[in-house]
């Protein structure tokens, strides 16, 4: 536990999970200073970190009411925040999609460590419930909003809508939406078993906290190094939980090989070793194509979702 934050602490723990994570190299098939993508470059993601602050800080401060009991759960608008929060990063640059699945997660951390910040109980395992808590909460609303920040966002590798939900490409999706009361949680719900991301909201972060904010935490004890702390936590949560944005654009089984890559990296060492770094380098010139269908952005979300932890907690880089 640590002292209360402020709502400007809290948007800018997510600020700067934003920047450190897309900073960080070799992130192996991510975007970096060397290797930018055809239509999204490093600083693109650098200007989307920075253009959420200010929807985080209301995210915050809702979380800060709510834990203050002057508003309930399911007043927490997550979907809203989200789709602000997509706004505006387009707002402030001209590439593609640079942070909706890190905004995803970021957004009901923010509300949580509102929540419990405030009520003096901000721990790694509480804000893992809080947020599964606000998830089953939310509503159709939620779900309308954040079906308009996938269509804002410009969100690539979307594939076949899941049985039972509407195709978020659909002019028709909103009415859906409304007709089937369908809330954040079940979108979310139904998307969990090809996404990483969804599941992880659903079930409380368990791979943010248990492996992403643990290796950091450990590694960065190791070393001192905030940038090894990244590698490794990205190489941690990649190894355990194929990306599901590669198993969307190419194949379950690629997205299996590529996790399979990151193991062997550990078990060289990872960034503790010359070896480790020596694959890491390979794994990097692997991944990279022209469509980029290698790119383990999921995992990207993942990691800046832990570093974001990391910092709420007290972390400093």
């Amino acid at each position: 536990m640590r002292k209360k934050l402020s709502a400007w602490e809290i948007s800018q723990a997510a600020q700067l999970a934003i920047i450190l994570e897309v900073s960080a190299y070799p992130k192996p098939g991510n975007v970096s200073r060397l290797h930018p993508f055809k239509d999204t470059t490093l600083d693109h993601f650098l200007a989307g970190g920075i253009a959420i602050g200010q929807t985080m800080h209301k995210a915050a401060i809702r979380g800060i009411k709510i834990g203050e009991g002057k508003l309930k759960e399911d007043g927490a608008k997550l979907g809203y925040l989200i789709e602000e929060c997509v706004k505006a990063s387009r707002r402030w640059h001209r590439g593609g999609n640079t942070n909706f699945g890190a905004v995803l997660l970021m957004v009901p951390l923010a509300v949580s460590a509102g929540i419990l910040s405030v009520r003096g109980l901000l721990s790694a395992s509480k804000l893992g419930k809080t947020v599964a808590r606000l998830v089953r909460e939310a509503t159709v609303e939620d779900a309308i909003h954040l079906f308009r920040a996938v269509r804002v966002g410009g969100v690539g590798g979307l594939g076949r809508p899941p049985k039972g939900l509407p195709d978020v490409r659909s002019p028709k999706a909103v009415r859906e939406l409304k007709l089937g009361g369908i809330t954040l949680y079940k979108v979310l719900k139904g998307c969990s078993s090809k996404d990483s991301l969804c599941r992880e909201l659903v079930d409380g972060l368990p791979i943010v906290l248990k492996v992403g904010y643990q290796t950091l935490t450990e590694t960065f004890q190791e070393t001192g190094e905030m940038n090894k702390a990244i590698i490794q936590a990205f190489l941690s949560i990649l190894s355990k939980v194929p990306d599901s944005l590669i198993a969307r654009k190419t194949s379950l089984e690629e997205a299996l090989r590529v996790s399979e890559m990151a193991s062997k990296i550990l078990e060289l060492g990872g960034v503790h070793t010359e070896k480790g770094w020596k694959a890491l380098l390979e794994m990097d010139e692997k991944l990279r194509t022209p469509d980029n269908r290698f790119n383990p952005g999921a995992t990207a979300d993942l990691t800046a979702a832990s570093l974001m932890v990391f910092l709420l907690l007290g972390g400093k880089p």
